[in-house]
Formats: structure tokens, C-alpha cells, sequence
């Protein structure tokens, strides 16, 4: 993860950072409100926070088995 909180990061930037798979799954996880959203900087360009993500990620429960 990236040091700085305020990097912008690319949609291709939070699936290397997230491990999801698809583009897909960052939006539908948007709309349902459990992935930070957006920043549109103009353009067309979109831009997620890397503090917004490191906090998502720091958020997720363990999972036990």
C-alpha cells in the first residue's frame, strides 16, 4: 500500500491492491456500500483514495475456520 493517504489510485491500482478480479466487483461493491467510493477528478478519470482503500482493508474481519 502505497505510504502516502492521499495518493490517487487507479481502478487498475485497487485490484492489485485488493486482489479483486474484476472491475465489476469494485462497482457493485460501491453501490452496496461496502467499498469506499470514488472521486471523479474530471475528464472521464475516476480515483480512489489509497487512505479510503487502506482503511477498507484494515476494516475486514479475519476469517476463522
Amino acid at each position: 500500500m502505497p505510504p502516502d493517504q492521499d495518493q490517487l489510485l487507479t481502478v487498475t491500482d485497487v485490484l492489485n491492491v485488493t486482489g479483486f478480479k474484476s472491475r465489476t466487483t469494485i462497482y457493485r461493491r460501491v453501490r452496496k456500500g461496502s467499498f469506499p467510493c470514488p472521486y471523479h477528478i474530471g475528464a472521464g478519470k475516476i480515483r480512489w483514495r489509497s487512505g479510503d482503500v487502506e482503511e477498507w482493508l484494515n476494516s475486514l474481519q479475519p476469517r476463522r475456520y
